[in-house]
């Protein structure tokens, strides 16, 4: 039975723990006799056995040493080794210490020594495949060997280790297994016990200056711990984390077979809790107060008095309880907020557990009283019909007997609900035949007036009787289950659901009155009312049972006349105990709106029958977007299906799933609002004539209902465009960037797409380049071409169109003089980079600055260290020129040093065509201009000086065979090479340190590049 406590007051929950633990209290006052009359094996006769039938020892008085041997100088031994205890009638598998050889306990011997001994605990360890430890918690200066740290490695089986220690202040300790790998689950196991320091003065804790006095006159020490049969029957392969105790112990035994603490009347008694296990445990005392004078060994100082204190594992804890005076004065001890119980242990009603666990008493030693003081005890309570419907009166009946508790005959007995604190006498009257000890039988009536001002829910019926001596006995009680509401009803559905009223209805669910105990006699719905109960379309039982399955069909003609929109059905159930449950709700949408296609499409869209879609090759894709918009009453349901047709016949109405089915874009149809598409195999398309064709879609929702046909069109074109001429503008080309082919076209749709090549050689359809803009007005088509990709001459140009049906035309050609455009390529660095230029060699040493700038805001800083390596930009833009003209503005900056390249024209073959040369002379910069021969040497002027500042450097090339390279500064010819250099072509242009002597170094500015094939500006 569980207990409940309020630590440190008194109140309601002290006054229910007054009432369990006084029952129990009762039982140490039955003698042998009496207990026979128990039915035997059960928990009550193990009690009434094992109480005492002698009067109670004297006082226990101090405690005195204990345990270990010698004077000053102690030394305890301690055997850890495996055992067997018996709780409750049970034996245990244990692993516990003693103090000799093969006779394990649990808890271990207590050990007592005086404050100021030194103390040597020799521990052997005897048990199998362990490794065993010692820990001493809160007591200082605990050595091992030489080492005073945790012992976490422990003693391997049959080995020994003395730990040392001076017992420096009194109090109460636990000693248990150390911190070894498997220390927790030892200890769990038993190997714990309590050590107590005694000071010299004979109180608990020595006198000291502004403490509270510990004096006392008995005292006892209580070890608390709990045993899972689970973990002791496999310790090794328990896991610790499913830790459950089935028993609770004081000093290894289990109420009834607990000690009992001998004292005598008014006596101030020392109650040493040590709490060996794992949990937390509220120790309480029946009827008087403790007074908590110590915690881990240490006094308080100031004394607190409390009803129950919590003690946590590991913890100890000193209380000093007053005995009280008066006949059979006795104090249970008890744990008050855990179950007073051993492992389920039932009295001799089998619905009703024994009292057991953590309780003992403090004895008085009293003599017993001269007169019968207590009342007798009710067992055996039970209630009819239970549970009860309220609806007609129920029957308590209870067993009564003052046997064990005075042997005083019954004369009355009575029960309340709820409230034990009705007046004794004030209850509702029992009948049955009093005058004897024990009477059974005896029975009362519950009203179903009485139960009409009762809740639904749980209640509880208490029985009391009353002795011819005047004496009430405590109240025993039964659970009275008053639901006042009958049968669940649960896991409706309806089918089909939703609905477009077309078909009937079926509908199902379950009844349920295994909570009453009753059988579902009748079931019966209603729609969007709750009918009045009885009143409702009754349905179908499959049997009648505490389970049911209820079915009913609702017309197909009610369907309808429901209208548009969400509706209830309302399902209850009837029990044989005459009452109607509560409704379940089963929503039932009946759509009568079929699906929309608010968009549709085909395509390729038009289509020669050839060309397909690309992600689908072999199919035109049809796709459409369709929402199951609310109906008149809000309806949506979710889409089923969608469909497509061609050509149908005017007026036909196709059966529902005979079209092309479409199918979710998401892949499942399970949403009001879908995307869907279909394949249009191009063998069906291919049949079809020229001219437009009409491609159907429709939706069908959840409901049953196909939506409205939605309408395309579909073009089939199998006839290719027609050209006739071609003409280019300008021809020649004269440098234009483009020209523009211009063509007749016959095509009776849209032309999509034209393409080109140079040449005799056609690539096939589709393989050409593509134009990048077609323009029609009216039989004229024209397309533009870049130049940009032709060479030289005169040039085949080709041309073809695609309609949007995919065919192609026939090609037409015509002949185009090309003359590339003068511009080449220019950079005058105000992007803030070198990103125009094709690329560049040595990048760490080119930089685009505002320092650089020798014209707008950016200009390019060639930095050179010393070494000869190339730092440069590459313009790859020339194709093949054989003219060609560049200028760029140069200052020298802080170079100085040999010969330097910093502008060159190269050819196909890598090999230079023209450069610019600089050097510094004493302080004078130079310029010079190199031409380079057919024959692979060079023609190279004469240095030119050049003034300090920036300066515009250009160079004029020709090739022929008097082939020229003029040389101008800041605008004014400085030089002139001729050579025979026919052969020659400017492919390449590098600018910056392009060639550079291993003695130049330092920075050089360059801005404004540019190029061109004809003339400079």
């Amino acid at each position: 039975m569980t207990m409940q406590t309020r630590s440190r007051s008194g109140g309601s929950t002290r006054r229910t723990l007054a009432v369990a633990v006084t029952a129990a209290l009762a039982l140490v006052g039955w003698q042998p006799a009496s207990a026979a009359t128990r039915p035997a094996g059960s928990a009550a006769a193990a009690q009434a056995a094992g109480v005492r039938s002698a009067l109670p020892a004297a006082p226990v008085g101090h405690l005195q040493p204990s345990g270990c041997t010698g004077t000053g100088s102690v030394l305890c031994e301690l055997y850890a080794s495996a055992g067997t205890t018996t709780v409750a009638g049970t034996a245990i598998p244990i692993w516990g210490f003693s103090s000799t050889a093969g006779s394990a306990s649990t808890p271990g011997p207590v050990l007592v020594v005086h404050q100021g001994d030194s103390v040597r605990i020799r521990l052997h360890n005897d048990l199998a495949a362990e490794r065993v430890s010692l820990a001493l918690p809160g007591i200082d200066g605990v050595t091992w060997g030489t080492r005073h740290d945790d012992d976490t490695a422990g003693v391997a089986t049959g080995g020994t280790r003395i730990y040392s220690f001076t017992a420096s202040r009194p109090g109460t300790f636990l000693y248990e297994a150390g911190h070894t790998a498997n220390g927790t689950r030892q200890v769990a196991m038993g190997l714990a016990g309590a050590l107590v320091v005694l000071p010299a003065d004979g109180t608990a804790y020595g006198s000291q200056t502004g403490y509270p006095s510990t004096a006392y006159d008995d005292e006892a020490v209580l070890v608390l711990s709990e045993i899972d049969p689970k973990l002791n029957a496999d310790p090794t392969a328990f896991d610790m984390r499913y830790f459950s105790p089935r028993f609770r112990l004081v000093n290894g035994k289990a109420f009834p077979e607990t000690d009992v603490i001998s004292t005598d009347q008014g006596h101030k008694v020392l109650l040493r809790y040590v709490n060996a296990g794992s949990q937390l445990h509220a120790m309480s005392t029946l009827g008087v107060d403790q007074v908590e004078v110590a915690q881990d060994g240490h006094a308080m100082r100031y004394a607190s008095t409390v009803v129950a204190e919590d003690i946590v594992p590991g913890q100890t804890l000193d209380t000093i309880v007053t005995a009280p005076t008066g006949q059979e004065s006795k104090v249970a001890v008890y744990e008050a907020a855990s179950r007073l119980s051993n492992d389920g242990q039932h009295a001799a009603n089998p619905l009703q557990l024994a009292f057991g666990g953590m309780l003992t008493y403090i004895d008085t030693n009293a003599p017993p009283p001269s007169t019968d003081d207590v009342g007798p005890l009710a067992d055996n309570i039970s209630l009819s019909p239970q549970p009860a419907s309220g609806l007609v009166d129920v029957t308590v009946r209870a067993d009564l007997s003052d046997g064990a508790t005075g042997g005083s005959s019954v004369t009355q007995a009575e029960f309340v609900v709820d409230d034990t604190s009705t007046a004794l006498g004030a209850g509702t009257p029992m009948y049955g035949a009093f005058g004897s000890v024990d009477v059974t039988g005896v029975v009362g009536t519950l009203s179903t007036a009485a139960m009409a001002d009762l809740q639904a829910g749980k209640h509880i019926v208490f029985v009391r009787a009353q002795d011819s001596a005047g004496n009430w006995g405590v109240v025993a009680s039964a659970v009275l289950n008053l639901p006042k509401v009958g049968p669940q009803t649960r896991s409706g559905t309806a089918s089909d659901n939703p609905t477009n009223g077309a078909s009937d209805v079926s509908i199902t669910a379950t009844g349920d009155d295994r909570t009453l105990g009753g059988n579902i006699d009748a079931a019966e719905y209603s729609i969007d009312v709750e009918a009045a109960p009885g009143s409702g379309t009754v349905m179908t039982l499959n049997k009648m049972a505490p389970v049911v399955s209820e079915t009913a069909t609702i017309p197909a003609a009610t369907v309808a006349g429901l209208g548009d929109g969400k509706h209830i059905v309302y399902v209850r159930s009837h029990d044989s105990g005459g009452l109607w449950g509560p409704t379940h709700s089963i929503e039932l949408v009946v759509d009568l709106a079929g699906p929309v296609v608010d968009a549709a499409s085909v395509g390729p869209n038009p289509t020669n029958g050839i060309l397909s879609d690309k992600g689908n090759p072999g199919y035109l894709l049809v796709s459409a977007h369709l929402v199951d918009q609310p109906g008149p009453g809000g309806s949506v349901s979710t889409l089923k299906d969608a469909e497509a047709f061609l050509d149908l016949a005017a007026g036909a109405q196709p059966a529902g799933g005979s079209g092309l089915q479409l199918i979710a874009v998401d892949g499942s149809m399970d949403a009001s609002d879908e995307a869907v598409y279909g394949l249009l195999p191009l063998s069906q398309v291919k049949a079809l004539t020229n001219g437009t064709h009409r491609l159907y879609v429709r939706g069908l929702d959840a409901a049953g209902t196909w939506g409205d046909v939605y309408v395309t069109d579909l073009l089939v074109d199998k006839t290719a465009p027609v050209l006739s001429g071609l003409s280019a503008s300008p021809n020649p080309t004269a440098g234009a960037p483009q020209i523009t082919l211009t063509t007749t076209v016959t095509e009776a749709n849209t032309i999509a797409a034209a393409e080109y090549w140079v040449g005799t050689t056609d690539p096939g359809a589709g393989r050409a380049t593509s134009a990048a803009s077609v323009s029609t007005a009216g039989t004229q088509l024209t397309v533009d071409v870049s130049t940009a990709n032709l060479a030289r001459g005169a040039q085949r140009i080709n041309l073809r169109v695609r309609d949007l049906a995919g065919n192609w035309s026939n090609a037409v050609a015509t002949t185009v003089t090309v003359e590339p455009p003068n511009a080449i390529f220019s950079d005058d660095f105000e992007s803030g980079s070198i990103a125009a230029w094709s690329s560049s060699v040595g990048a760490s040493g080119l930089a685009v600055t505002g320092t650089a700038a020798l014209a707008g805001t950016e200009g390019l800083a060639v930095t050179q260290p010393s070494g000869g390596t190339a730092r440069y930009l590459v313009d790859t833009t020339p194709s093949a020129e054989p003219t060609y003209h560049a200028q760029f503005r140069y200052s020298a900056g802080t170079w100085v040093g040999g010969v330097t390249t910093v502008f060159q024209g190269m050819s196909s073959t890598n090999a230079p065509v023209l450069a610019v040369q600089v050097r510094k002379s004493g302080s004078t910069y130079q310029v010079r201009g190199v031409l380079r021969r057919s024959t692979g040497t060079n023609v190279t002027g004469t240095w030119v000086s050049l003034t300090s500042g920036p300066h515009t450097l250009r160079v004029d090339w020709a090739a022929g065979t008097a082939g020229t390279l003029q040389l101008s500064v800041d605008g004014v010819a400085k030089q002139l090479l001729t050579a025979a250099n026919s052969t020659l072509r400017v492919e390449t242009a590098q600018l910056g340190a392009v060639t550079v002597a291993s003695t130049t170094h330092g920075v050089a500015y360059f801005d404004s590049f540019e190029s061109t094939r004809q003339t400079l500006p």
